[in-house]
């Protein structure tokens, strides 16, 4: 196209040329310019990541769970063909909580690559509203619900009370921080150099005599406890502080 005018009349020529090479040549739509590969991978992990934290919910009775999940796609994705099937991740262990890594594969395209995301975990749980410490028992006067921020080391958490009170303190529990099961145990009733009331039944009969452990031990633990009436080393199970029984 030809124009002779200038001024308003030249930018106007201009235009039209522009809008008749655009329709002649159409840009690639924004939707386009989206690949279709990386939005699949997204959603696959979205939906996997998001499945896996509400069935911990769902079996640890946790009334209260948010998160936040950020996939990272690597930018080599956008040179794959889009998975015609489900694309598959492999297992992991443990729950899926701050950095974590998952390969996706794509069997019919025959590409496989690592995927990485950065999952924020809030959940509500029983924590200590002080400091216990090593050899202490845990009462229900220690503890209280507060929404809890979980970081990469939060496993093995202990989600309700009655899992809590009444243990013993193997490492330091700290303030408002979510309590793991390696944190407590059985409560030790029996410590070594201990005098104890062993106790003896059998059909109806029933005998207690005098006793030294030579072993810690909590409920149902077996330990050697040395009776002091005959000299005997024996086996023996505790079954309250001061007190183990035998069994026949």
């Amino acid at each position: 196209m030809v124009c002779f005018n200038f001024g308003s009349a030249n930018g106007i020529c201009i235009s039209y040329f522009l809008l008749v090479i655009s329709c002649l040549f159409p840009l690639p739509s924004v939707a386009k310019s989206v690949n279709e590969t990386e939005v699949q991978i997204e959603q696959a992990m979205q939906e996997l990541l998001s499945g896996e934290l509400r069935q911990w919910q769902q079996q640890s009775a946790i009334k209260q769970l948010d998160f936040n999940v950020q996939i990272k796609v690597p930018s080599g994705v956008k040179r794959l063909a889009r998975c015609q099937s489900q694309p598959t991740f492999n297992s992991a262990n443990g729950l899926p909580i701050g950095n974590v890594q998952r390969k996706v594969s794509c069997s019919d395209q025959g590409w496989s690559l690592f995927v990485r995301a950065a999952v924020d975990v809030t959940a509500r749980l029983p924590v200590a509203n002080r400091v216990l410490k090593r050899g202490e028992v845990v009462t229900a006067a220690d503890l209280e619900w507060r929404s809890v921020q979980l970081g990469m080391s939060d496993k093995d958490l202990l989600t309700q009370s009655q899992q809590i009170i009444g243990q013993q303190v193997l490492r330091k529990i700290r303030r408002y921080k979510a309590i793991k099961a390696v944190q407590l145990s059985a409560p030790q009733w029996v410590n070594i150099g201990d005098r104890v009331i062993i106790e003896a039944r059998s059909n109806g009969f029933y005998a207690n005599m005098p006793g030294e452990a030579l072993e810690a031990g909590g409920e149902g633990q077996a330990i050697r406890v040395k009776n002091l009436s005959s000299g005997k080393v024996i086996v023996a199970y505790p079954l309250a502080p001061g007190r183990v029984a035998t069994k026949f």
